[in-house]
């Protein structure tokens, strides 16, 4: 079955008739079950139509990868509205007649009936006489189940408990399913893909990562009891909810059943990252490179200039004009963006650092320029894919739908999986499988910081090199205790999956986000605030941040950046970025000398170049940070500069005043309410069956 070039298979779609609210369904399948599948050719059509759905922009296409990405220190949206919005999910508040998440909810159902229907007409084909001897049928099957549960699991993270049916709605006793926990969701999820996995087809006999392996249905395995290891937001009264293990009798189970999967993927020996550089990960999805048995265990194959976002609304943002651009990339929104910190979180030879956090853009004249001639610096360009590292272009008039893939289940993620589940399911790393707990961190690890690696001159890794430092000695320190371990696998997934909407839930998985929440508040607005007038909270900030008083000072945080705007990629020694810093070499780029440490004066003079002053996010008339420092927490902590000057916090949708960061107690603060509300029309048409909470 070939999948790349997918789009034709949404006309496929329609032959699952997956409607796009199941309660308005009545009979969504075009033909009659009994019709369905007399060959392999008929089973093959309608999974492309199940594969079709995941194609969607109001989900894994875009909307999941920018409006639902929650803000975090990884990725942030800046928002500058005084007043509660009914769809600013980004900065936690919304109501339910917020018009995405309808469609967001409607696609998750569209897809799971899509999936619903192919696993009924597959398990009751007259075709299929005896399905243990039906190789082709069973990966088939496999195939659905695991779209299945990927679309069931993202919907419980936006939603929570949802309504739960594994049978087509023409079979279901109502159309009205049931809401279901989502620990019971997760449960079945895991208890259908262990029972179908072992019969599906394994990555190396598949050949194409942009079909679902044997191997893709352990890693989602893993990921579902991960996400039923964790903590979540649980209904309490009319309250916010209240943050609590999803299992607390049996969560050690999930983490075990987690290593055991991630495990098999591991143990298989179908995938590494022992030979594919960071960047070349996503610069291969960039070009259609389907780069078998590396990093990427199944990506989501878009449709070229037909379906999906990717690259457009990530990389350097570039402008056009009358619809055109003068160069043959096209425009780019550039709307999935990073928190202006994140980049400082990285360590010195770090080399997803450069390539992850781009600081410049290019105008509708193509002229490449810094960031800070008019946002300041508020937010960075995520270059993890762009449709700049298209080797030809997609022409000068494409903006979406970009064809570019997108990796759902990467084994670098396997790999810190296994780690983390490892760390808590055997109360650290010096058990029985310790080991290779140790050595999964590392191999994560070891790419990041490849290039880095110096030679002393007998051959052998001088002992202060960045890799020297920052992989075998980093891993080391982190396996002393579990908490050391426990942080330094979630820093490594912090570090390697910006843009990938992960952050805020491992966030979530590890009762971390409302204290996460806390100090990205106060990263901004003390930042902010320093910029015009003396910050009281900057040296907290600064200490929580890196253990020291004054790394936001002048002289040590590059608020002064010198640079020059339009270099030509690789005409001087000095001006080169590097392809694995900036894939493309052959457009101009903004010469930054100092993007993560400040230089003196002297030291700036002999560059002989430009300088701007990043985070000037002061605003001088009103003598206070600007809205966008104030609100783009909103529904968790906002600045009232205009009646106290305060900052307060919202504890079940009463705002008191926020905690002080010198005396802090994480255990104290409120919860975060990152569950969306039910749609409003879903509700209504439920018969008052379905009925929200968290204090909607």
């Amino acid at each position: 079955m070939k999948l790349h070039n997918i789009a034709i298979a949404a006309v496929s779609a329609l032959a699952l008739g997956a409607c796009s609210d199941y309660l308005d369904v009545e009979a969504p399948s075009q033909k009659l079950p009994e019709e369905a599948f007399k060959s392999e050719a008929d089973a093959n059509t309608a999974l492309n139509g199940v594969y079709a759905h995941l194609l969607s922009g109001d989900t894994y296409g875009e909307k999941l990868l920018t409006i639902y990405t929650l803000n975090s220190d990884v990725d942030f949206a800046i928002q500058n509205g005084h007043y509660v919005a009914t769809n600013g999910y980004r900065r936690f508040e919304c109501d339910p007649d917020a018009g995405e998440i309808y469609k967001a909810w409607s696609q998750f159902y569209a897809a799971i009936e899509a999936a619903n229907i192919f696993i009924d007409q597959m398990e009751n084909s007259d075709l299929i006489t005896d399905l243990e001897t039906h190789a082709t049928y069973e990966q088939m099957l496999g195939e659905a189940k695991v779209i299945r549960a990927m679309n069931y699991h993202d919907l419980i993270w936006m939603f929570g408990d949802v309504p739960m049916s594994l049978v087509p709605s023409y079979k279901a006793p109502t159309m009205v399913y049931p809401v279901t926990d989502r620990a019971e969701i997760l449960k079945a999820l895991i208890a259908d893909l262990e029972e179908i996995a072992p019969k599906m087809t394994s990555a190396a006999v598949l050949g194409d990562c942009d079909r679902i392996s044997k191997e893709m249905a352990w890693a989602m395995i893993g990921r579902l009891s991960l996400t039923a290891a964790g903590y979540t937001l649980r209904p309490e009264g009319s309250s916010y909810g209240k943050m609590e293990r999803m299992n607390p009798d049996s969560y050690t189970q999930y983490y075990e059943t987690a290593r055991n999967y991630c495990d098999s993927v591991i143990s298989s020996g179908s995938f590494t990252i022992a030979n594919q550089l960071y960047h070349e990960v996503f610069t291969n999805e960039c070009n259609g490179v389907l780069a078998n048995g590396q990093d990427v265990i199944f990506e989501i194959p878009f449709g070229t200039e037909s379906t999906g976002s990717i690259g457009y609304i990530h990389g350097p943002k570039m402008d056009a004009s009358d619809g055109t651009t003068p160069h043959n990339w096209g425009a780019a929104s550039s709307s999935a963006q990073l928190n202006a910190f994140y980049r400082f979180s990285f360590a010195e030879g770090d080399m997803r650092r450069d390539f992850v956090n781009q600081l410049w853009y290019y105008t509708s004249g193509n002229v490449a320029t810094i960031i800070n001639d008019n946002t300041k610096g508020r937010t960075i360009y995520n270059g993890k894919w762009s449709k700049l590292w298209v080797n030809a272009g997609l022409g000068p008039k494409t903006t979406g739908s970009t064809g570019i893939n997108y990796p759902y289940m990467r084994y670098t993620d396997v790999l810190l999986m296994y780690a983390e589940a490892v760390n808590e399911c055997e109360n650290g790393v010096a058990g029985k499988n310790g080991d290779k707990a140790i050595e999964a961190l590392r191999q994560v690890r070891e790419r990041a910081f490849r290039l880095s690696s110096v030679k002393d001159e007998n051959g052998n890794e001088a002992a202060d090199s960045p890799y020297a430092v920052n992989t075998g000695k980093y891993v080391d320190e982190a396996a002393q205790t579990q908490e050391s371990f426990r942080k330094a696998v979630l820093d490594e997934r912090k570090w390697e999956f910006a843009g990938e909407n992960m952050r805020w839930r491992d966030l979530v998985r590890h009762n971390l986000l409302a204290e996460n929440t806390f100090w990205n508040f106060w990263r901004y607005f003390a930042v902010a605030e320093d910029q015009g007038s003396t910050s009281m909270e900057l040296e907290d900030v600064s200490r929580h941040d890196f253990g020291v008083d004054n790394f936001y000072d002048s002289s040590v945080f590059p608020i002064q950046v010198y640079y020059k705007n339009d270099v030509k990629n690789g005409s001087s020694a000095a001006a080169t970025y590097p392809e694995w810093r900036f894939p493309n070499q052959t457009v101009k780029v903004v010469e930054i000398h100092n993007a993560y440490k400040a230089l003196s004066a002297s030291e700036g003079a002999l560059l002989k170049v430009s300088t701007a002053n990043f985070f000037e996010w002061f605003d001088d008339n009103k003598g206070f940070p600007q809205d966008y420092f104030c609100y783009s927490l909103r529904g968790y902590m906002y600045c009232d500069y205009e009646l106290t000057g305060r900052v307060y916090i919202n504890r079940n949708g009463i705002y008191t005043a926020a905690p002080e960061p010198a005396t802090l107690d994480a255990a104290s603060l409120p919860v975060v309410r990152y569950i969306l509300p039910y749609p409003r029309n879903v509700i209504a048409r439920s018969n008052g069956q379905y009925v929200n909470q968290y204090g909607y």
